[in-house]
């Protein structure tokens, strides 16, 4: 029979080695969930989580990816029920992706726009493309240039990196909308439905502002894009038994951007209005934006 010492011996080399494993998909990635810092914008903190590859901090600054939340949800979203970290290992394990970064912003339901003025959640717009970014760009290994720098986002998040991308043209490389909650402007002879005046939040005023919103949709912004200096390629995923119906939405923002010659790629894919589709879609997601870093 082994003696005491022996066996003491075994359980502490055991629980080493079991300390030297890796933790989270590949060695030396890591995943933050709910930091957070000061937002001028906001006036309080912003919460958010964030995704740091393998090799991070060594050798050059890294690519950024700033991914959006749907409605109801937060920072917490992606990192969990859509696996974003795992999805980002085995790309990049896998050689198909390079080391990114994912930052994950708490949006609230403020539809990543500035709705103060008209009673909604608060200034989202500015919070994160001035103060997330800017925070984002002072604390971590980011690469700062437009051409590194891509946003996207699912249903109320895919609607926000659309917009924004549109608005600041300059500002991304890429934009990728999963089932991305985008609708026509309220018209007269064709208004916005209650239920999705509903899922509003109050983002465009309470009651409900029909000029704010047109002021504030995505396609008030589109015409920019044939304007600017530098422009993003755009994706848009969407699954063909979405529930609000949202491939009307991506179909039409396709053509929009087609007729603009904006670049842009549409993809209709199996599923509803669900994580399974997010969370696959994703992949598809991160090999676009990657090809898009590439080109740059």
């Amino acid at each position: 029979m082994a003696s005491r010492a022996a066996v003491l011996t075994g359980v502490i080399v055991f629980m080493v080695l079991v300390l030297l494993l890796p933790q989270s998909g590949l060695a030396g990635s890591s995943h933050h969930l709910s930091r957070s810092f000061d937002s001028p914008a906001l006036g309080r903190k912003m919460a958010y989580s964030i995704y740091l590859p393998d090799g991070y901090g060594e050798g050059e600054l890294l690519p950024v990816v700033y991914l959006l939340h749907g409605l109801g949800g937060s920072e917490r979203d992606w990192p969990n029920a859509g696996g974003a970290g795992q999805t980002a290992d085995r790309l990049i394990s896998a050689q198909e992706i390079r080391p990114m970064i994912l930052v994950m912003p708490d949006g609230e339901d403020s539809w990543y726009v500035d709705t103060a003025a008209h009673g909604g959640p608060g200034a989202f717009e500015t919070a994160i493309l001035e103060d997330l970014t800017e925070h984002v760009e002072a604390t971590y290994r980011v690469d700062a240039r437009p051409s590194s720098r891509a946003i996207a986002g699912l249903s109320m998040g895919g609607f926000g990196a659309i917009r924004l991308a549109a608005k600041y043209p300059e500002r991304f490389a890429a934009a990728v909308s999963f089932s991305g909650a985008i609708v026509e402007n309220h018209l007269p002879g064709n208004p916005v439905s209650e239920t999705q005046i509903k899922l509003f939040r109050g983002a465009f005023g309470s009651p409900f502002q029909p000029s704010a919103f047109n002021r504030e949709n995505v396609f008030a912004f589109l015409p920019n894009l044939s304007k600017a200096k530098t422009r993003p390629e755009f994706l848009l995923t969407v699954g063909d038994d979405d529930y609000f119906s949202l491939y009307e939405g991506a179909f039409l923002t396709f053509l929009r951007l087609r007729e603009l010659g904006v670049p842009v790629e549409l993809r209709v894919t199996d599923g509803n209005h669900s994580w399974a589709v997010w969370r696959r879609e994703l992949e598809r997601g991160l090999r676009f934006i990657d090809r898009a870093f590439a080109a740059n």
